[in-house]
């Protein structure tokens, strides 16, 4: 079956971007399994792999530019975070008419449970019916290590704080066993020993500042391996939900983990405060470490801009 008949994505050249590392290396024994069905839903289309970190923003721009207009991400989240950093570049669509889509292999699958989309296999039955869904993107200016900044875009949630440890612990691990232990001894790992910085915050127009464990800016609803840390966020509400958990105690962060994974963050209204916005700036004399999409690439200061409808994800 051709998508392309059933998601008005007619006529379009199609690519697929696999990150044959993602899931300890399994992609690469799924892909020769996966190219018949891939053709059977997709029709023809090219196949490129990635080689190196950062490799999938790189291949995804090239194509874009070349009159691709439809992108298939395979791997895990930070395959899908590097992948829609190729759909944009100065805060502008790459292709504006461009489409990019997801089969989830890898360690977290957050996207996927922010989406609803199984993961695997069973996610061509759903790839085959996909339809266009303009969605909001996060765009990150950061400080970046040694100095100067960069800036990043992120689909999912990004976070500043003891979660951007974690995810600097759980990527220099194998992840051996799965996202949730994997991310589950790194959040216990972190808090163990983690001592919450002084951080500034600029949350549209209202200043918030003091000791903080961590700060989450959720586009999607899921982060860390299953945490459902956003229950009701939507990628095409144009704000983001800003969780800001403040100077709580090693014992007392570990001891309420469970409300992290349940979505019961607002059940600690004493140590945790909401808001919604489209803007948020954060600056710190620590080094306070950045998470986006579970990629770590840089720290504060950092800036999150919400792009509003910013590409089109087939879902």
């Amino acid at each position: 079956m051709d998508v392309s008949k059933d998601n008005g994505v007619t006529g379009a050249r199609t690519a697929v971007v696999a990150n044959p590392a993602a899931a300890n290396g399994r992609v690469a024994k799924h892909l020769d399994r996966l190219s018949g069905a891939l053709r059977t839903v997709l029709g023809d289309y090219e196949l490129v792999q990635t080689e190196r970190p950062g490799h999938a923003t790189e291949l995804t721009r090239a194509l874009l530019k070349d009159g691709f207009a439809r992108v298939v991400s395979v791997g895990g989240d930070g395959t899908h975070n590097e992948v829609l950093n190729g759909f944009l570049s100065g805060k502008q669509p790459v292709n504006p008419d461009a489409h990019m889509a997801l089969l989830t292999y890898g360690t977290g699958g957050d996207l996927s449970r922010t989406l609803r989309q199984p993961r695997g296999p069973r996610a061509l039955e759903r790839l085959a019916h996909a339809e266009p869904m303009l969605v909001d993107v996060g765009c990150v200016t950061h400080g970046v290590n040694g100095g100067g900044e960069a800036v990043r875009y992120f689909i999912n949630v990004a976070d500043f704080g003891a979660g951007g440890q974690v995810v600097k612990r759980v990527n220099d691990t194998s992840k051996f066993f799965g996202g949730f232990l994997s991310f589950f001894y790194a959040v216990v790992s972190t808090l163990m020993t983690y001592k919450n910085p002084v951080v500034r915050l600029d949350i549209d127009d209202m200043t918030v500042e003091g000791p903080i464990n961590n700060v989450i800016v959720a586009n999607g609803q899921y982060y860390g391996g299953g945490m459902h840390v956003a229950p009701e966020a939507r990628l095409d509400s144009g704000r983001f939900e800003v969780y800001v958990i403040g100077d709580i105690g090693r014992f007392e962060a570990i001891v309420n983990l469970p409300k992290l994974y349940r979505g019961h963050l607002l059940k600690r209204a004493d140590k945790i405060s909401y808001y919604l916005a489209r803007r948020v700036v954060a600056r710190s004399n620590a080094e306070v470490l950045l998470n986006l999409d579970g990629e770590q690439p840089g720290q504060l200061p950092a800036a999150f801009e919400i792009l509003p409808k910013a590409v089109s994800l087939l879902v």
